[in-house]
């Protein structure tokens, strides 16, 4: 199970890294060299931002999917604290552990599915994470099936990381449009 639990941790660190330094973009322009998490996102980012027109709704919608990335952030890092306690306390169970994955996963999907967003650019970002957090429960599916026969299995979670990388950055390219919700 630890081999997942850094899966998770590191996704959660691809996405929030992604997101953040999105949000405080400087530009290095003396810096020729790319750190190895940027460049695996260059890697996983093929898809090319798509354009939207802009609606007097973009706003709203915006607004909706940052607070759903800021509370589904809060449960995560909640989640992985009381996994890494019960981990060092020597109380946490595989099976503890998978539910507990399991639901927060159900959670993101739900919560995702009441947004009421009004624009055809909200609703792509939401399939794409949607899409994300899909093919993150058959991976925990996946995990759980395997973990009895190797400690050892890697899985290529590339496609996934890719849906919710995609997100992140139609969001952000979207909420640079208005400048001022970039203030935050």
């Amino acid at each position: 199970m630890p081999n997942f639990n850094s899966q998770i941790i590191t996704i959660t660190l691809l996405s929030s890294t992604l997101f953040l330094s999105a949000c405080n973009q400087k530009s290095n322009e003396n810096s020729n060299e790319i750190s190895a998490t940027d460049q695996v996102i260059q890697e996983l980012s093929s898809q090319p931002i798509k354009p939207f027109e802009k609606t007097a709704n973009d706003l709203h919608d915006i607004q909706l999917l940052i607070d759903y990335d800021a509370r589904y952030t809060a449960v995560s890092e909640e989640l992985e604290d009381e996994l890494a306690k019960m981990k060092d306390a020597g109380t946490l169970t595989a099976e503890f552990a998978y539910d507990r994955k399991h639901d927060s996963i159900l959670s993101a999907l739900e919560m995702l599915k009441h947004l009421d967003l009004k624009t055809q650019q909200g609703r792509y970002i939401q399939g794409l994470l949607a899409t994300y957090w899909e093919k993150q429960q058959e991976l925990l599916e996946i995990q759980k099936a395997y973990a009895n026969q190797s400690a050892n299995i890697t899985i290529d979670q590339g496609d996934a990381i890719q849906s919710d990388l995609q997100a992140q950055e139609q969001l952000e390219y979207w909420r640079n449009q208005y400048p001022e919700l970039t203030t935050k």
